[in-house]
């Protein structure tokens, strides 16, 4: 899962000096932390900011919205605008598939369907940040068996922002050929680029697909840890087979000039496994060419940590080398939770944050030369993530769990270095020692020099600003 991508040019930090900084807090308003999920902190204009989250509950109470909060440059909530997922009929699913930002707006992605008119509507719920008012537009309307047989809808973005792809994977016995419906959409005008059906081969798990900057779609197949790329454009497709036999887990795209690279975790067939190997090796591929560069082994992702699965939410290029950085899903146990209709508790699978870590790729080898953890002193909850990141003038500032540190990549040694010129915690937070952090919601706002992020305190939330946050 990919949920945010982020290129640059090459800049290289070995020490950071910052003016003097001061934390302001803003003060609580009602937030529910269990059900609002896609949290994240939008820019504005010079006097305003706005955090975005969604709630999607397929239950009795069909909970399903959209909030769109309006915040001053004191971090006090001025407005809050709420909007209801469209539905085909009472009582049909509804569910989020995710949200970009598009000049002055909030563009969010969401599908319903229902067995009874055998469809599903694929929307964009537009949020105009001028007018602070949504609309809706059908993207796309795809034909389906039944309410249990809708197959599965997923929203991706190209790394450089400029491609959104909504792609449908129809229903489909084991044994038969799966139907795929390919939308892309340019993020800027928010029109269809292109839109195309193609036929999966029988058999194989079609589940998981990248844009490319140009606005191409990879869908990456797997029959029997028997992986291979089919590569969609708007004019054609061509059928690639990777020379090693594998498994691909998790996976992004970057661009080099005109070259399109894939990045994939993967494992290959073993009888046994031992560590959680799923994620034993990462691939470096030439989509053009259609070679592997080269297919490291990563034994650092493979520490009996129990990683269930792994997020890519940045990429960074900068000369020869390639930076991803990772976030990791944890197995946890189990818990124990409400059922679907709140009627019992029943038992399901816990997850927590790994440790979030950036990795060194060489272009030219495909070689991983490092492989370094991030400052975590603390770990989230997994709806929380664990990792914002932003470029300020060329500084890449990044938070984790942690309420108040703040670090830096240091692309000098593959690194990180934590910032200690920030003003430290004081008994001026009216909240002090409580609250859970949204790291991957990191705002920085150039215009007024500040640094925000939200954090949550059971049924409340608050904004955390540094002002006159801007290296020297």
């Amino acid at each position: 899962m990919k949920l945010k991508t982020f290129t640059a040019l090459a800049i290289c930090i070995s020490s950071i000096a910052f003016a003097q900084t001061t934390y302001k807090y803003g003060t609580k308003f009602t937030f529910d932390p269990t059900q609002e999920k896609d949290v994240k902190l939008i820019s504005g204009g010079a006097d305003t900011y706005y955090m975005q989250s969604s709630i999607n509950e397929n239950s009795i109470r069909s909970n399903n919205k959209i909030l769109v909060r309006k915040f001053d440059n004191s971090n006090n909530l001025k407005q809050t605008f709420f909007y209801e997922m469209p539905q085909i009929e009472k009582y049909a699913p509804i569910n989020y598939l995710g949200s970009f930002e598009s000049g002055n707006k909030i563009v969010f992605i969401t599908e319903t369907y229902a067995g009874k008119v055998k469809k599903k509507d694929i929307y964009k719920i537009i949020f105009d940040k001028s007018t602070a008012t949504f609309a809706q537009e059908l993207l796309a309307s795809y034909p389906i068996e039944s309410t249990m047989k809708s197959g599965t809808t997923y929203f991706e973005r190209s790394e450089n922002g400029r491609y959104g792809a909504v792609v449908f994977y129809q229903h489909s016995p084991r044994k038969e050929p799966v139907k795929i419906s390919i939308n892309v959409i340019d993020t800027g005008s928010l029109k269809s680029v292109w839109a195309k059906d193609i036929t999966g081969e029988a058999g194989s798990s079609d589940t998981d697909f990248f844009v490319t900057n140009s606005g191409n779609i990879g869908l990456l197949r797997s029959a029997n840890q028997n992986a291979s790329l089919l590569f969609v454009t708007a004019s054609g497709q061509e059928e690639k087979f990777f020379t090693e036999k594998m498994k691909i887990i998790s996976e992004t795209a970057v661009s080099i000039g005109d070259k399109d690279y894939l990045i994939a975790f993967n494992s290959t067939p073993k009888t046994v496994k031992f560590n959680a190997s799923n994620f034993e090796n990462l691939m470096l591929y030439d989509i053009k060419e259609g070679k592997i560069i080269a297919n490291y082994v990563v034994k650092e992702y493979n520490d009996g940590s129990k990683i269930a699965d792994l997020f890519i939410p940045y990429t960074y290029v900068s000369g020869d080398k390639i930076y991803i950085f990772t976030e990791s899903k944890l197995d946890a146990g189990t818990r124990q939770v409400k059922s679907p209709m709140g009627t019992m508790m029943i038992t399901e699978t816990a997850y927590k944050t790994g440790d979030p870590r950036i990795v060194a790729i060489n272009t030219t080898t495909g070689k991983v030369e490092a492989v370094n953890k991030l400052n975590s002193e603390r770990l989230h909850e997994i709806e929380n993530h664990s990792l914002g990141l932003v470029n300020i003038k060329g500084n890449y500032i990044f938070k984790t769990g942690s309420l108040l540190n703040l670090s830096a990549i240091n692309f000098d040694n593959n690194g990180s270095s934590v910032l200690h010129s920030l003003a430290k915690a004081t008994g001026n937070d009216p909240h002090f020692g409580g609250g859970e952090v949204y790291s991957q919601a990191l705002l920085y706002r150039p215009e007024s020099k500040t640094l925000a992020y939200p954090r949550s305190m059971e049924n409340q939330a608050s904004i955390v600003a540094i002002e006159n946050f801007e290296p020297k």
